[in-house]
């Protein structure tokens, strides 16, 4: 009987933090290759944000795409591609990432998994970690 006073608190904690998590809409796998590295007048990008925005750009409007790109729901809308960077802000930037990005075009191609957070109908912000296999962050 006792180890049910324990349990039952447990239960009711976890399934509150679950009620509260926001949810992964969606996600997808995408290389990052030398031409998401750069604008569409061909100047360089060192922010996180603005490579994964150009990333959908490249694959959304010009039809660029790498081996490893894999199709989103959300950013075929160029509306949508406009907010990311501002999505990739709010849901944080590992260090890898910043780092890797410091000088720009890093030499090599990368596959990096992107995570689209939210509550169903409304995008919140973006989980980015490299698709390399050490474990992922959750929305």
């Amino acid at each position: 009987m006792l180890k049910f006073r324990y349990i039952l608190p447990a239960i009711t904690l976890m399934m509150a933090q679950t009620a509260f998590a926001e949810p992964n809409l969606a996600s997808y796998y995408t290389t990052i290759g030398r031409e998401d590295f750069y604008n569409s007048n061909g100047g360089p990008l060192k922010d996180v944000g603005a490579v994964v925005q150009q990333d959908r750009v490249n694959f959304h409007r010009f039809g660029l795409r790498h081996s490893g790109d894999e199709a989103d729901p959300y950013f075929g809308d160029q509306t949508m591609r406009a907010k990311i960077p501002e999505l990739v802000r709010a849901g944080g930037v590992d260090q890898y990432l910043k780092k890797l990005l410091g000088s720009g075009w890093p030499g090599h191609s990368q596959t990096w998994l992107i995570q689209i957070c939210g509550t169903p109908g409304r995008v919140t912000h973006l989980r980015i970690d490299p698709a390399d296999g050490d474990g992922y962050s959750d929305c």
